[in-house]
This record gives C-alpha cells, sequence and structure tokens, in this order.
C-alpha cells in the first residue's frame, strides 16, 4: 500500500493528521477527557470548516494541559483529566458550517419579516399601500442581514457562539423594527381615531 506524504494531503487530511499525531490524542489524553478530538473517522476531510475548528479545540486542549501540568497535576489521572474535559468543553461544541449558515439564513429571515411588516404599517399610516412600504421594509431588513446579521452569525465555530449573535442580532435589529412597527401601529390607531 502506498503512503502519501503530507504534503500530498488535502487540507481536510493534513488537519486530521496533524490531530492524531498529537502527544495528547496518542496517548489517551483527549479520550479520558471526553473532548471529541480522537475519533475523527466520520468527518469528511472536505470539511475544512468544522475541522479547523476541531484544531482550534485540540489547540486549546494542548496548552490547558501543559498550564495543568506545569501547576503539579497530574493530567494522567483520569479523574483530573475528566475535570480538564469539562473545562474545555465549557468553552464550546464545534459545529459544522452548514449549521452556522442555516441559522443566519433563519435569523436573516427573521429581519425581513419584522421590516416588512414594521415598515408596511407605516404604508397604512401615510394613507397608502401596505404591501408597497412592506416590500421596501422586507428590502431594509435583507440589507440589514446581508451587511451585518448574517456573516457575523455564518462565521462562528461554536453553538454557543451562533446561538449569543442570534440573540444579539435579535436584541439590537429585530426589536428596533418591532419599535418602528409598534410605533408605527400606534400613528395608524390615532390617525382612524382623530383625523378620519
Amino acid at each position: 500500500m502506498e503512503t502519501k506524504k503530507f504534503e500530498d494531503l488535502n487540507k481536510g487530511d493534513q488537519i486530521k493528521a496533524d490531530l492524531y499525531s498529537r502527544s495528547n490524542a496518542m496517548n489517551g489524553k483527549y479520550r479520558v477527557g471526553q473532548l471529541g478530538l480522537d475519533d475523527l473517522v466520520g468527518i469528511k476531510s472536505t470539511d475544512t470548516f468544522f475541522l479547523e475548528t476541531l484544531k482550534m479545540k485540540a489547540d486549546l486542549a494542548d496548552k490547558m494541559i501543559a498550564e495543568a501540568e506545569s501547576q503539579g497535576k497530574n493530567t494522567s489521572d483520569p479523574k483530573i483529566m475528566k475535570e480538564l474535559g469539562e473545562e474545555i468543553n465549557a468553552v464550546g461544541t464545534p459545529l459544522h458550517k452548514s449549521e452556522s449558515i442555516m441559522t443566519a439564513i433563519f435569523a436573516s429571515l427573521h429581519l425581513i419579516v419584522y421590516y416588512g411588516i414594521a415598515i408596511g404599517i407605516w404604508g397604512l399610516v401615510f394613507k397608502k399601500s401596505f404591501l408597497a412600504f412592506g416590500f421596501w421594509g422586507a428590502v431594509v431588513g435583507l440589507l440589514i442581514s446581508l451587511l451585518s446579521v448574517a456573516p457575523v452569525i455564518a462565521f462562528q465555530r461554536t453553538k454557543e457562539k451562533v446561538r449569543d449573535m442570534s440573540f444579539g442580532a435579535g436584541a439590537l435589529w429585530g426589536n428596533l423594527g418591532i419599535i418602528i412597527g409598534v410605533v408605527g401601529l400606534i400613528a395608524w390607531i390615532i390617525r382612524l381615531i382623530f383625523f378620519k
């Protein structure tokens, strides 16, 4: 069987080779710490985004294991390694690029709907078409999504970061859209009551 040189491997296989060849992988510390870095068989070599995230996790794990050892802790002790594994895993759960992209798409769709409805209400306030104003509101929501929300969410590498960024986008841009809609609704009701 012909063996390939490291340089001849694609990027994903290079990352896998790097992870498998690390001393903490070979001595079983990744496995004992339940870090998810010891069995990469089910991960496709083409999923470089996910593999790069695992590499970052392995870098962090190696650093934290080295720090623990410099403090005199015996990382060969399964109990200590499991505690370290919990700390390392608390940093975040790696996710595939498709998951972060799907979350970015859903966050963008929410903003498009919020701004479409909110600005559509202002069409009623000005005695214009709800649909026409709603269309332009949807365009505003799309622009906000494309320029600030979607790229930020799509490039996150852990589930926790994706969740935090989605919440932040909703809190900032989603709430602004809701406020625009509520103010428009109040203005429309006032116009109906006092300015028939």
